[in-house]
């Protein structure tokens, strides 16, 4: 039998028992009385449970999954980072979240103002000239931005230009948006240091190379310390350096990509400045750019634009979290996030480096990557992963970026505390001796959750979303 906490609400409904109120028999209410029958017309497949079944149903559902307000979630690359309330309380205020588009424009001056002045902290913090605020989310704007490359590429006739050159230490969605976009992609490797060299791009810049996606820092969490010298390259040959911008909550402050020769690059708000991450959206995904680009951007009112990519003007709602969130730091307190997450990702790895294997000898910045070579031979990443969950944190990214075998790519962000680095600390260095000591208990993990381990392929391949009355 399944436990209370974990069984479907249809095995705790009874069809004798009503979940929603019957009218009494009253003359004065005679007129709103319906038939049993007649009340549940249409309403075949709810469960019928009573309003504090449900609500204690849909409570313990939502303590079975883990977020960032329970526990450290270093999930590399994904930058799983504490959200202030702060933002959240004026995001929340009737003036900023009851706001429509289709208010008079007296109406709408401040939100716009607003919104112009984030533009505006975007494009200084990372030296565009311009900033689109556009974009839903950040595959959305790498996507946008690849649509300007394109229409940059048309307008100067250049049709041979049809190859976009990606990394192997690019995010996974930049070869997709280049294949929207009408590109082929073209992968090369990175050098042994984990980033990209000078001498890995040459062999592939031709005339048909359109430009290159490069992600800074790269999946592996290093600093692309080659960045201004490709993008000499590529300009020499009327090629363009997008910049994927994920990671950029390492080096606000710290490095302006539009000033080393970047000529388009997206913003993840939620991945630097604190907007809700997952749960399928909102998001948004500025791309900031310079005045060769601007004629195609998204609504930028030119024959040339690539036209709108999203209705309106954007996530409003994204706007006014990030919008505080700079103004409550300022330039110095945006440079001291980034230096904090540098720190403490730098801090896990000094005190992993006798527990886990580090493939990379460079420096990292936000996050840093690690192997389980060494691991018993029955063992893998996927097993430290799963025991993790029975210490109480959430695993970091397993077998990503793809080209380090066996990667664990952990990101503990610039909101963790010394104490609970160190408990990561402690969790990671336990299970790792516990591999050698007893490995059917790492194996078999976890013990400790309603859901125990899946075969994560097959769950993949084979969703089974639905309950039916069939299922046990």
């Amino acid at each position: 039998m399944r436990s209370v906490v974990d069984r479907p609400i249809f095995h705790i409904a009874r069809d004798d028992r009503p979940g929603f109120p019957a009218f009494a028999s009253n003359p004065e209410v005679d007129r709103l009385q319906l038939d049993f029958a007649e009340r549940t017309d249409g309403c075949g497949g709810f469960a019928q449970v009573s309003e504090p079944e449900c609500v204690r149903h849909y409570t313990r559902l939502s303590t079975l999954n883990f977020d960032i307000d329970r526990g450290l979630y270093p999930l590399g690359s994904c930058t799983m980072k504490h959200n202030p309330r702060l933002n959240e309380a004026v995001a929340a205020d009737p003036r900023f979240a009851a706001a429509h588009p289709y208010w008079p424009a007296p109406f709408l001056d401040a939100h716009r103002r607003i919104m112009s002045e984030l533009a505006r902290d975007l494009a200084e913090v990372s030296g565009f000239d311009e900033v689109c605020l556009q974009p839903a989310a950040g595959a959305h704007g790498e996507l946008a931005a690849t649509f300007m490359m394109k229409a940059y590429h048309s307008k100067q006739g250049n049709t041979k230009k049809n190859i976009i050159l990606i990394p192997d230490t690019a995010h996974g969605t930049n070869p997709a948006s280049a294949v929207m976009s009408g590109f082929k992609c073209k992968n090369i490797s990175s050098g042994p240091d984990g980033y990209l060299r000078l001498e890995d791009v040459l062999p592939h810049l031709d005339d048909t190379v359109a430009g290159i996606m490069i992600t800074n820092p790269n999946t592996c969490g290093l600093y692309e310390q080659d960045l201004s010298r490709i993008a000499e390259a590529l300009h020499a040959k009327d090629a363009l350096l997008y910049m994927d911008g994920a990671n950029f909550n390492a080096v606000m402050g710290i490095f302006q990509p539009g000033k080393l020769g970047v000529d388009v690059m997206h913003f993840n708000l939620h991945k630097t400045f604190t907007t809700p991450h997952g749960g399928g959206g909102p998001g948004s995904g500025p791309i900031g750019y310079h005045a060769k680009l601007a004629p195609f951007a998204p609504g930028s009112g030119t024959p040339d634009s690539i036209g709108p990519v999203k209705a309106y003007f954007g996530q409003w709602g994204m706007f006014i979290r990030a919008w505080v969130y700079i103004r409550s730091l300022g330039g110095a307190g945006l440079r001291e996030v980034s230096e904090e997450a540098v720190l403490n990702a730098n801090y896990l790895k000094a005190r992993l480096a006798d527990t886990l294997h580090i493939p990379f000898a460079t420096p990292s910045f936000h996050e840093f990557v690690a192997t389980d070579k060494g691991f018993p031979d029955h063992l893998g990443t996927i097993d430290l992963a799963k025991r993790l969950l029975d210490h109480g944190f959430h695993p970091p990214t397993t077998y990503f970026p793809i080209h380090v075998k066996g990667a664990i790519l952990i990101e503990p962000t610039e909101t963790e505390s010394l104490e609970e680095l160190d408990r990561f600390v402690e969790a990671v260095k336990a299970v790792r001796r516990e591999m050698d000591s007893d490995p059917q208990t790492v194996h078999s993990a976890p013990h400790s959750t309603p859901v125990r381990r899946v075969n994560e392929a097959q769950a993949a391949r084979q969703l089974h979303l639905r309950w039916s009355p069939t299922d046990e």
